[in-house]
């Protein structure tokens, strides 16, 4: 497999076969994190493009890429946070309340069900959960690309399951039956 790197700076030179390798690479994972992050598909399909257009144009501008996972999810990472800033979701960031969601076990879809109470839960705790999870972060890379430390990782990681759990719970009571 070629390193991301020198796919990266093919791409600075215009060869868009190097940028359809990356596109392929990751488009996957970078739209479930901006689906899991916004609850809406037609937004996270807009926040996807946009994260690799950006991509594109940074290349090539001439901006070196050391860590092209890392680019891109920081881009989709920052992207998802201003637009949940700016759609009035929510009003800030901090000590956001959890939206209550009702799990209904006689709905079909699990998948549903995550990605809504996912949705339901504080952002902070959503995102940190998302890049350890979904993204196989370890807790120190998350720590990095989120600019927080360890702890405050776990912490949020912890929340983010004892949420999940809470607002899961009637589904799963459903399942051991």
């Amino acid at each position: 497999m070629i390193e991301d790197q020198a796919l990266a700076e093919r791409v600075s030179a215009g060869d868009h076969a190097a940028f359809s390798l990356l596109f392929e690479r990751y488009k996957a994972g970078i739209y479930r994190f901006c689906l899991l992050m916004l609850s809406d598909e037609a937004v996270a399909e807009d926040v996807y493009q946009e994260v690799f257009i950006n991509f594109y144009r940074a290349c090539r501008a001439g901006q070196v890429m050391h860590n092209v996972r890392g680019y891109l999810l920081t881009a989709a990472r920052t992207r998802c946070l201003n637009v949940l800033r700016t759609s009035n979701r929510h009003v800030s960031l901090e000590n956001v309340p959890e939206r209550a969601y009702e799990v209904d076990p006689a709905t079909a879809d699990t998948n549903v069900h995550l990605r809504n109470a996912l949705a339901a839960i504080n952002p902070n705790y959503r995102e940190a959960f998302l890049l350890c999870e979904f993204e196989g972060y370890s807790y120190d890379e998350i720590a990095k690309q989120l600019n927080v430390t360890h702890d405050i990782v776990k912490n949020r990681i912890y929340r983010a399951k004892q949420a999940l759990q809470k607002i899961l719970r009637p589904l799963l009571r459903d399942d051991s039956m």
